[in-house]
């Protein structure tokens, strides 16, 4: 994985929201590379910022009510024990939340956020839109029980890698395999081989085996060898190639195997491509079991 130098953690912390769960991470892997951290709070200043429509004719108090919560927000996280000697600079931007960290995204190595628990629309919203906007890795952490080993150095050790072979982020396999090396974790490299899309894969096998299961699956397991190939010190990656629909297998194998941390590529989406190509990193959010880090597409690479 590149080197870290600068880690931008998304604040999200209001009177309703005081998840937190993204803090221990950005503050474990500042640590762990000797990153600066900057923290940020955008305040919402679109029609999101008023929560009723007879806001409208109070607009201006609306929104220094959230500029106020914004700064209170950031002087409880300036407190955190978290974040004790750390190289921590602070920031309070305006706008639309996920077009401003999308902004910020070319000054920093790795973005942190929380994804919002069940039901937080707005949170759930921003997480996938800079999912798919950033040109710099996201980890999305979700809500649930923080592991007490985050506290000094994420608890990774069962990494997956869910990589579609008919396109995916080079960029994700070199992180995955660095990950697994830094933390001499277990790593599976998933391909799911959905059998409604068999002409999608890149197998070069001729047009008949595209109708072939069986034998779809065998050159998609040997592509996958091509790709991540086994190293000679450290454990061998796992290779898996999984019929079914992708969301869903890869929350399957995630409980399988017991992963604590989902690497997977990020297309960047427009609202046309949305209504005929799901996303699965958007079905994954919805219910994330662990955390997941979304990586960009080299932008030469887009068309």
């Amino acid at each position: 994985m590149r080197t870290l130098n600068r880690i931008l953690l998304v604040s999200d912390r209001s009177a309703k929201r005081d998840f937190r769960f993204a803090v221990p991470y950005a503050a474990a892997l500042a640590r762990q590379n000797q990153a600066s951290l900057l923290v940020m709070q955008v305040i919402e200043t679109g029609a999101a910022a008023l929560p009723h429509w007879t806001d409208i004719f109070r607009s201006s108090e609306a929104i220094a009510a959230k500029e106020a919560e914004g700064r209170t927000a950031l002087e409880s996280l300036a407190a955190d024990p978290d974040l004790d000697g750390l190289d921590v600079q602070y920031l309070i931007d305006h706008g639309r939340p996920s077009d401003r960290i999308c902004d910020m995204a070319p000054r920093v190595d790795l973005i942190v956020m929380d994804t919002g628990a069940p039901g937080d629309r707005a949170a759930q919203k921003t997480a996938r839109e800079t999912a798919h906007g950033s040109c710099t890795p996201v980890l999305l952490v979700p809500p649930g029980r923080l592991s007490t080993q985050v506290a000094t150095e994420p608890a990774w050790q069962r990494l997956l890698l869910a990589i579609d072979l008919a396109g995916y982020a080079p960029q994700a396999v070199d992180i995955a395999t660095s990950l697994a090396a830094t933390h001499h974790a277990s790593l599976l490299a998933l391909q799911v081989l959905d059998p409604q899309k068999t002409s999608a894969y890149p197998v070069n096998a001729g047009e008949g085996m595209h109708h072939n299961i069986k034998g779809l699956k065998v050159l998609l397991g040997k592509r996958l060898a091509e790709v991540l190939p086994d190293v000679s010190d450290g454990p061998p990656y796992l290779r898996q190639v999984v019929e079914g629909e992708a969301a869903a297998v890869i929350r399957a194998q995630i409980a399988a195997h017991q992963a604590d941390l989902v690497i997977v590529s990020a297309h960047p989406y427009g609202t046309i491509q949305k209504l005929f190509t799901p996303s699965t990193i958007d079905a994954l959010l919805a219910d994330a079991a662990c955390p997941i880090l979304a990586v960009p597409f080299p932008r030469s690479t887009l068309v």
